[in-house]
């Protein structure tokens, strides 16, 4: 007579399979954030994992391809290390932009910014560091507040009041400096005139000292695929962004018009 399968024991192989993963997962990263060869003891006392355990997830991870061991030290191979393919909309759109964001700091000072959105996620594409003492530090993944910085207010004038509700919740929200708009009504309205202009302004809102101007890139649909901002210490915006504003807007209309990987990643991005 057949047996049939446990199903908690099928919900329990899942939840360790998951497990598994995670932490998998957690291991690359940790490599990845280190950006040298890591030993097992270094790599377990990051991600909080016994030797033992942490081993058996290397070697699963060096026969899928993921690391390689050199000596008695663990590196992430290429495949980890660059996953994305050359012609990746992502890597073409930057490719694309690199000239013009080289042309647009040169011209103004400040760092430029290549942010790309997926779904309501923010990507630093590529960065031009601008001409200022203190070196700037941009992170793939932006964490800006989405009310307090120029790429989120782009993301956010792309969005339904609705949805804008769900990624922001309550009002007052939270406050980064005295210059951060708290007020909903108010946020609002400075988001529908983004969506109007096509761009963006940060005056001090989430860190004091630190201004921005940003505008959209657009698909063919409407829909933002993402922004270039130009950011830096606000001695460089004393007199104003029109100029700034001018140069981005545009360059992004450019872009908008005759690169490939815009419209590459409208089709990526599945707007």
């Amino acid at each position: 007579m057949a047996t049939i399968p446990s199903t908690e024991g099928a919900a329990e192989r899942r939840e360790t399979e998951s497990g598994a993963l995670a932490r998998g997962l957690n291991v690359l990263s940790r490599l990845h954030e280190a950006a040298r060869p890591l030993s097992l003891q270094e790599i377990a006392d990051s991600v909080g994992l016994a030797a033992s355990t942490c081993h058996r997830l290397l070697q699963s991870l060096d026969q899928a391809g993921y690391v390689y061991r050199e000596g008695s030290l663990y590196c992430p191979t290429p495949r980890a290390a660059c996953p994305l393919p050359l012609e990746h909309p992502l890597n073409r759109l930057r490719r694309d932009t690199a000239p013009l964001m080289r042309e647009l700091q040169e011209r103004h000072g400040p760092s430029v910014l290549l942010i790309a959105f997926m779904g309501n996620h923010r990507a630093t594409v590529d960065s031009v560091a601008g001409n200022y003492s203190v070196a700037p530090y941009f992170d793939t993944n932006v964490s800006a507040p989405l009310h307090a910085s120029v790429s989120g207010k782009i993301l956010l004038s792309d969005r339904t009041p609705e949805q804008r509700d769900l990624l922001l919740g309550p009002a007052p929200f939270p406050a980064r400096t005295e210059f951060t708009i708290r007020d909903r009504a108010a946020l609002y309205a400075e988001l529908d005139q983004v969506r109007q202009r096509g761009w963006a302004t940060n005056e001090n809102e989430n860190v004091i000292g630190i201004c921005a101007v940003g505008t959209r890139l657009t698909a063919p649909s409407g829909r933002a695929v993402g922004a270039m901002v130009l950011t830096g210490p606000s001695r460089f915006f004393k007199k104003g962004n029109q100029a700034m504003r001018d140069d981005l807007l545009k360059s992004a209309e450019l872009l908008n018009s005759t690169s490939h990987a815009v419209r590459a990643m409208s089709q990526f991005l599945g707007i």
